[in-house]
């Protein structure tokens, strides 16, 4: 690619994964919570998976995103009561490895993918 030429204008795509936490995490961490915050009966994690991507995506390079990232190419599903991300300007361990397997496997329009995991509690 020219180095003068044009690039085409960024996307930051957000979407959903899986469970970020196992059930015995999860109630382990709500069993700690309780003893500060006595209302919370439940707590919910999700990894999300933020990609910047040089356009708009293709739709294979949407589903080979799902495919590999085993998670539909969807919108987030609304704000988290908490988004646990690594620091600003730093590039985690995880996603420097994604994003060369991403881009091995032929999405070269994959700038970043990043990690991060959605929280939330249950109030009861």
């Amino acid at each position: 690619m020219n180095p003068h030429s044009a690039r085409a204008p960024c996307r930051l795509n957000w979407f959903d994964g899986g469970p970020a936490l196992s059930a015995f995490r999860l109630e382990k961490r709500l069993a700690l919570l309780r003893e500060r915050a006595a209302w919370v009966s439940g707590l919910a994690a999700r990894w999300v998976y933020i990609a910047l991507l040089d356009g708009e995506p293709r739709a294979t390079a949407r589903e080979r995103l799902r495919a590999i990232l085993g998670a539909p190419f969807e919108p987030h599903g609304g704000p988290p009561t908490l988004l646990v991300t690594p620091r600003p300007g730093t590039v985690s361990p995880w996603s420097s490895k994604a994003t060369d397997i991403l881009r091995g496997c032929g999405l070269c329009e994959v700038r970043r993918v990043e990690r991060a995991t959605s929280g939330s509690s249950i109030p009861g």
